[in-house]
């Protein structure tokens, strides 16, 4: 077996550098983004927050200032409107004695995009997340620590998505 000494085996760091250019050609191409960068068009590169809602109003406001966009109270700017929310919780499985050690947790958001002009970009849609803690009984301290983890878990996730509806604008 001959093995031709090419190109790559003179040039090892030429070599590297190709790869890293192609890796970067192949992954820009197939329209992958790092977590958290959105398309989002320049007229939106101001926006407002509103709504009363201050976990949905920090997640939005963190992404977006991830995204370079300019968070402002200018009401002139565009808008995302957090027009209603909610954040429940119910029992979802119980031990012997009948005390609860799961629950299961829904979080709705619904929102609405308004530009500078006015325009209602998207109309009201809502947005559901859910998940489940399970416990051990005594251990109430830990589980309030955990359920506003999972609040702001999902309220990133539903944030997530509402900034993802800028790529169709």
């Amino acid at each position: 077996m001959v093995i031709n000494k090419g190109f790559f085996s003179k040039h090892p760091k030429s070599a590297s550098v190709v790869l890293l250019v192609l890796f970067a050609l192949v992954f820009t191409g197939c329209g992958f983004q790092l977590k958290g960068q959105a398309d989002i068009p320049e007229e939106f590169s101001n926006l407002r927050l509103s709504g009363d809602d201050q976990s949905m109003i920090g997640a939005l406001s963190e992404i977006l200032k991830q995204n370079e966009v300019v968070v402002t109270k200018n009401d002139s700017a565009a808008e995302i409107g957090i027009v209603q929310s909610h954040f429940q919780k119910s029992v979802e499985t119980f031990n012997d004695l009948g005390v609860a050690t799961g629950y299961a947790y829904r979080y709705s958001v619904e929102y609405r995009i308004v530009d500078r002009t006015g325009t209602i970009r998207v109309p009201s849609e809502v947005i559901r997340q859910s998940g489940s803690l399970r416990y051990e009984v005594g251990s109430e301290l830990e589980l309030e620590h955990e359920e506003n983890f999972l609040k702001q878990q999902m309220a990133h996730e539903i944030a997530g998505r509402i900034i993802r509806q800028f790529r169709w604008l």
